[in-house]
């Protein structure tokens, strides 16, 4: 059993500029870092390791490391403690990174990030209940299980049900386009009811719901980590008008497309700290080297 306490520190959404480095350092907790885009180099366990979008990297305590920007580098950043059991002894045999392309975790390092900064009633208890959950899915991609948390999905009725497995690749593949059921159900060779009834039975959703909740989560990595306009975005990810990517963004999210930008980017580089004990040092050089 994973049972397992987890003390959440620290965490931030953090730009590091080209030419920026991260010095050389270690310390006695755990870090994770995600890596959302850029070029440049980690120096991690006495190797170098190339950062690229998706990497989520577990910096394990007393292990050495730093990193070098050679472009702009976007990361979300998190620190804790893991106590004496399963998890701690799991985390400290997984590998030092794995690489995960869904929206799970950075939709939960935000989550978490919100909550220590809004400071609510049992916010700690929140963002250990969340630190929990991606440090369980950081496990769980060490085997190679893939998830897709950003689409709410039920992975076992995907496995069971070849028929909605196809039309799921169909739609993930083809979500930019102005795709429609009939379009699904053509690629499949069936019926447009016959693909309405296999979301129904295995994910308890319509097809139509289905694309435009993925559209959403793609749309909400690219205001978040794109500077392109909004109209650029609801065009990239398949909307035919941005009147109908705000109006579907806003009832699924529950905030515009806009409302959502300013409200992520009012969080970059800011330090939040969700142990109130807890003093975080900056090893960032600007314009620095790091050492070899």
């Amino acid at each position: 059993m994973l049972t397992s306490s987890v003390d959440v520190l620290w965490t931030a959404r953090y730009d590091y500029q080209p030419g920026w480095s991260l010095e050389l350092h270690q310390h006695n907790y755990f870090q994770m870092i995600h890596f959302l885009g850029g070029r440049g180099t980690l120096r991690l366990g006495g190797a170098n390791h190339p950062i690229r979008a998706g990497i989520l990297v577990l910096i394990k305590p007393s292990e050495i490391h730093g990193l070098t920007a050679q472009s702009l580098v976007k990361s979300l950043d998190i620190k804790f403690r893991v106590g004496q059991g399963g998890l701690r002894r799991e985390l400290l045999a997984a590998s030092s990174s794995v690489s995960i392309t869904d929206s799970a975790p950075p939709a939960l390092l935000e989550r978490i990030r919100y909550e220590g900064e809004h400071k609510k009633p049992h916010y700690q208890e929140m963002c250990r209940t969340l630190m929990n959950e991606l440090l369980l899915l950081y496990l769980r991609h060490q085997g190679g299980l893939p998830t897709d948390n950003a689409t709410r999905l039920d992975e076992q009725g995907e496995m069971q049900d070849p028929l909605l497995r196809k039309a799921l690749e169909f739609i993930r593949t083809n979500y930019a386009s102005h795709i429609c059921i009939r379009d699904v159900a053509h690629a499949l060779g069936c019926s447009e009811r016959a693909v309405r009834m296999h979301f129904q039975d295995s994910l308890g959703s319509r097809p139509l719901l289905f694309l435009q909740r993925y559209r959403v989560a793609r749309a909400k990595e690219l205001i978040e980590y794109s500077d392109y306009a909004l109209k650029e975005i609801a065009e990239a990810v398949g909307f035919k008008t941005v009147h109908h990517f705000t109006r579907t963004f806003t009832a699924t999210e529950g905030l515009s497309p806009g409302a959502w930008r300013r409200k992520y980017l009012e969080g970059i580089r800011k330090d939040v700290c969700i142990n109130p004990s807890f003093s975080n040092m900056n090893w960032t050089i600007a314009g620095g080297a790091m050492d070899s």
